[in-house]
């Protein structure tokens, strides 16, 4: 399971993505936001939630206009970053947008204006968020393929 987009804000969400090969039941798994040096849980996934191989579970702000894919509301996407953990508490993947913040994988992504962070069409992840994130058009619950 990787974090795959994100677009911060009261219309921004946070895409998950199941790069594995088998079906995922995410139910429990957290996603937390980063501020400051510090994180707070953002949302909880409901318990039976699977996500099979390739496929995508959206939480998005409670301003987010766009299709509302398999997904959370939450009121706002904001902070420096989100860290995904399973169910027993355990870091998954996480994306920072600060050098400082506790989300950040050995370097921070680049923060993106008017736009999303996001993986490459494979959803890449080399532990490097400032080497896997790139700006992206938004496409919550689609495959991330055009760059800006």
């Amino acid at each position: 399971m990787k974090v795959n987009e994100i677009a911060l804000g009261s219309s921004g969400f946070v895409e998950l993505r199941n790069t594995g090969s088998t079906a995922t039941d995410v139910g429990g798994w957290t996603l937390q936001a980063c501020a400051g040096r510090t994180s707070r849980i953002l949302a909880t996934i409901p318990p039976n939630s699977v996500l099979p191989p390739g496929e995508y579970f959206v939480i998005v702000g409670s301003a987010f206009s766009g299709t509302m894919p398999n997904g959370l509301v939450v009121n706002t996407v904001d902070g420096t970053g989100v860290i995904a953990r399973n169910r027993y508490g355990a870091h998954a993947d996480s994306i920072g947008l600060s050098s400082s913040s506790p989300c950040s994988e050995d370097g921070a992504a680049r923060p993106c204006a008017d736009s999303a962070l996001g993986r490459d069409g494979d959803s890449r992840d080399t532990d490097h968020n400032s080497i896997d994130f790139t700006c992206q058009i938004p496409s919550p619950g689609e495959n991330n393929s055009q760059p800006i």
